[in-house]
């Protein structure tokens, strides 16, 4: 005689149910068909959550069972890393005969030209400016959002080395969003890093308010968000307009070489390419309710390949998130459940789990269910 399994097993409640309230169907929608909706495991519950900032607990990293190897660095970083040795290294290029070496395409460390207010220095025709004919130290693309103790303080990021010690894994995370998952997974098809979005209001705000420190830092110059409009639209008349206009192509190839830089990403997500999650569940609730103010949604992802950014203020690249980025996209397919969140950080609906997770998946199912349920590490 076998013994029974000591997990428990979960049975969906009726699918549509009544126990759905009309606002959670109509954020649900057509998912309802690739979801079953569970009730919360009543042996938990977030009476006894961790806060944000506390950490008094050990969030351990699940892996899927199922998911492709690891792999190699991408490419981009790969080529980062080279470029970035090679620029140091002694060059034969000035030597009679030799061909010049080339660096990766579309990788460029450094400037070859001092551009003062998008005006390029020694170029031929055009008049530069009163006043921007000085040289101005280069500052970081973007400012960081956090106290940081990293050792790379140059403007731009050059220590693309370090990403030789950073661990990687594939590991099911936590995210906390504000969208519903009829947005996130229905309409935008997932969740995508912020160098891809394209929207008015992710330009006028948080672009716009990275660029307008950097012309500050830099230049000492004031934007307003009608100037910065015109630039990203490339309206310009004025010798003025059309200065802005350079600053701003400038700026952006700029914030594209440090897309791919996870120290920066770290610092501040502004135009990166990562996206972020957590194995901590109390960090993405925070996130989800914007910082406790308004409800919003928690989600359950599967990361492939993802950067473990170093807990707490080590010697590189570290955060108090227990964060576990994913270079790239995280497609619908891999948000493999949500669950709704009250403005105070508390779940308060049924905990819906993408089918196809919990069969092909059934001890990370049990994990991530039973801490969305309210269990603690």
């Amino acid at each position: 005689m076998t013994s029974m399994p000591s997990m428990p097993y979960y049975i969906p409640l009726p699918t549509p149910t009544a126990l759905l309230s009309s606002s959670i169907t109509k954020d649900v929608g057509s998912l309802i068909t690739q979801f079953d909706a569970f009730e919360p495991d009543q042996r938990y519950s977030f009476n006894r959550i961790n806060t944000r900032g506390s950490h008094t607990y050990t969030w351990k990293i699940i892996e899927p069972r199922n998911a492709p190897p690891i792999g190699d660095l991408p490419q981009l970083i790969q080529d980062l890393i080279n470029a970035t040795w090679r620029y140091a290294e002694p060059s034969p290029d000035n030597k009679k005969g030799v061909v010049p070496r080339q660096r990766p395409q579309g990788i460029q460390i450094g400037a070859r030209q001092q551009v003062a207010h998008g005006i390029t220095i020694g170029t031929r025709g055009g008049t530069v400016p009163e006043g921007n004919d000085q040289f101005h130290p280069q500052v970081r693309p973007t400012h960081s959002e956090i106290e940081t103790t990293f050792p790379n303080k140059t403007a731009i990021a050059s220590d693309w080395n370090l990403f030789k010690v950073i661990e990687r894994t594939n590991s099911i995370t936590f995210r906390g969003d504000s969208r519903t998952p009829l947005a996130v997974i229905g309409a935008a098809g997932g969740f995508y890093p912020p160098n891809s979005r394209k929207d008015p209001f992710y330009l006028e705000n948080n672009v716009y308010n990275e660029f307008k420190w950097y012309l500050k830092e830099r230049y000492n110059r004031e934007l307003t968000k009608e100037e910065f409009i015109a630039a990203t639209k490339e309206v310009a008349v004025t010798m003025e307009q059309k200065s802005r206009i350079v600053d701003y192509m400038m700026w952006r190839k700029m914030t594209e070489k440090e897309a791919v830089h996870l120290g920066r990403m770290v610092e501040s997500e502004c135009l990166k390419g990562y996206m972020s999650t957590a194995r901590s569940i109390d960090v993405s609730l925070f996130f989800a309710t914007g910082y406790y103010s308004k409800p919003g949604w928690l989600y359950l992802t599967v990361v492939h390949g993802g950067f473990v950014v170093p807990f707490g203020q080590q010697n590189y690249w570290g955060s108090e998130e227990a964060e576990i980025a994913q270079w790239g996209p995280i497609p619908q397919e891999r948000i493999v459940g949500f669950v709704h969140v009250e403005p105070h950080g508390i779940p308060d609906g049924p905990i819906f789990i993408r089918r196809s997770f919990r069969m092909n998946e059934p001890q990370a199912f049990e994990q991530t269910f039973k801490i969305m349920s309210g269990m603690l590490p």
